[in-house]
């Protein structure tokens, strides 16, 4: 018996692209993680991504480990598109319990040099996105009797660095919308929680690096207490411990997978 059997989730960002981490045959970044841990606890998932191509090679690892996927292809600009891949998930499964949102682009600039254009760009990809699919999945999973929403946040919701003023922002309001989704779905027995991921070995760190002499990376592991990157299938395990009903009184809350980076130290 698996924590997520009979359960349908919808995860949006489930593709990755990008190098791929040593031994493993597919780039990994936390939606793809997701996607395969919550299958490997019993979920039926519906992948969504930007790139058709990348939620299918997800849906199709899930299949050839015996699991149920399906993929959608899904711009979470565009607000017909969340819907639809709400109504995907549903009319490939019969129904909708869980939903992760795993969607970020971000840009270096600053305070004093980001366009307008590319701020307004990146909010409504990583919060106006969130919101869309959140209001579609809501009435499907009250109608169910209730389920779970995770929302991938980051560490730069916390703390700046390197990421840019518009990525730092988004990820910070994305608490505040979560708070309130929690608040107003909690009578409908809906949980929303948020999951802030530090520095994890993932495809997105990987690109961001793959442009940088060898000699030039950061040590990233000498800044983390716990003394390592960490992976996205810890980022994985997270998630699917608050889609389940082991985190049944777990709503509104921010969950750290950092390794201790944020812990405030002398």
């Amino acid at each position: 018996m698996g924590r997520l059997d009979d359960k349908v989730l919808l995860v949006i960002g489930g593709g990755s692209d990008g190098p791929p981490r040593d031994g493993e045959p597919l780039p990994i970044g936390n939606g793809r993680a997701a996607a395969l841990a919550c299958a490997g606890d019993g979920a039926a998932v519906m992948v969504a991504d930007l790139r058709a191509e990348a939620a299918e090679a997800t849906a199709e690892e899930i299949r050839s480990a015996g699991g149920r996927a399906e993929a959608v292809a899904c711009d979470v600009a565009d607000p017909d598109q969340c819907a639809a891949a709400v109504a995907a998930a549903v009319k490939a499964f019969g129904g909708l319990n869980l939903l992760v949102n795993n969607v970020g682009i971000a840009d270096a600039g600053s305070v004093a040099d980001t366009a307008a254009d590319t701020f307004d760009q990146i909010m409504r990809v990583n919060v106006r996105g969130h919101l869309l699919t959140i209001q579609h999945a809501l009435p499907v999973m009250a109608g169910a009797g209730g389920g779970a929403v995770v929302n991938m946040s980051s560490l730069n919701a916390y703390r700046t660095g390197g990421a840019g003023i518009s990525y730092d922002t988004s990820k910070a309001a994305l608490l505040g919308l979560s708070r309130h989704a929690a608040a107003t779905a909690a009578p409908m027995n809906v949980r929303v929680n948020t999951v802030l991921p530090g520095v994890i070995d993932s495809t997105m760190l990987r690109r961001a690096l793959s442009g940088i002499p060898a000699e030039h990376v950061p040590d990233l592991a000498g800044r983390i207490p716990l003394g390592r990157v960490g992976s996205p299938w810890e980022v994985a395990r997270c998630v699917a411990f608050l889609l389940s009903d082991e985190a049944s009184y777990v709503t509104g809350a921010e969950l750290v997978v950092d390794g201790g980076l944020n812990i405030p130290m002398l």
